[in-house]
């Protein structure tokens, strides 16, 4: 089967590559399409890998593979098997072998299943070198991540996703845009997508106004946190996040 060239993450951004962004705008007609792009993909804290669940799915579509008939479908389960298999081997924990185990591998396997790579300089290294920290050959999975952005680092551990800081940019977005009722529009937007609020079954889970000022003031105190409390500083944090995702959001219509 042809590979697919596509990388595992190509579409993404991740927050380090948003820096500097100039003042967005919004334009009053594009508040709705705003709106629909905003809600639609909300990054979610991923839950942890397993590597043997992983490699088990990956072996898996890659039977249906074999057996699919040649074309794209055939072409797509091969693709998505080769990239869950380097997301697990990236992101999931498990302890790397030892010295001898590598050198015992490239030894046993360098005249057949890795004929005609050159294993000698590779192991050559391995022999002369110290072995590595686990660090070093793991990476930390993201913060959030959904369809359209991954958000790598501290952070706050404990949030379950970035609907807060979309809702809060969404109000500030469409009040820096001159259009008013913005809170009622939003909670329009957030139910007509399917979100839920995180109230109790009996008190109902569908948004109103009162609900999306409480979720922008829960941010907001949050914001003050991490910056300083003087006002103008409070405002640059609130410039810089509404910027960040409207300009996402320029980048995806143009």
């Amino acid at each position: 089967m042809p590979p697919f060239k596509q990388k595992p993450f190509e579409g993404w951004i991740h927050s380090d590559r948003l820096q500097r962004i100039p003042p967005q705008k919004l334009m009053t007609e594009q508040a709705d399409a705003f709106l629909e792009w905003l809600f639609s993909a909300i990054a979610r804290r991923p839950r942890p890998l397993s590597l043997r669940e992983g490699a088990e799915v990956a072996r898996y579509l890659k039977g249906l593979a074999w057996e699919a008939k040649e074309g794209p479908l055939r072409q797509h389960l091969d693709w998505l098997a080769e990239i869950i298999w380097g997301t697990v081997f990236t992101y999931a924990p498990f302890q790397p072998a030892g010295k001898k185990s590598v050198v015992r591998f490239l030894t046993t396997h360098d005249a057949t299943y890795l004929a005609g790579l050159d294993v000698k300089v590779a192991l050559q290294h391995v022999q002369e070198s110290p072995e590595p920290a686990l660090a070093s050959a793991l990476s930390a999975p993201p913060r959030v991540m959904g369809r359209n952005i991954s958000v790598s680092g501290a952070g706050t551990p404990q949030l379950r996703d970035d609907l807060s800081e979309r809702i809060y940019v969404a109000y500030h977005a469409l009040r820096r845009a001159g259009i008013h009722g913005a809170r009622g529009r939003i909670a329009s937007a957030l139910n007509q997508r399917g979100v839920t609020t995180r109230a109790r079954p009996a008190t109902g889970n569908e948004w109103g106004p009162s609900e999306v000022s409480e979720r922008v003031k829960q941010y907001e105190a949050r914001l003050r946190s991490l910056k300083d409390r003087r006002s103008m500083a409070l405002q640059a944090g609130r410039g810089k996040v509404v910027d960040k995702w409207l300009y996402l959001f320029h980048s995806r219509q143009g």
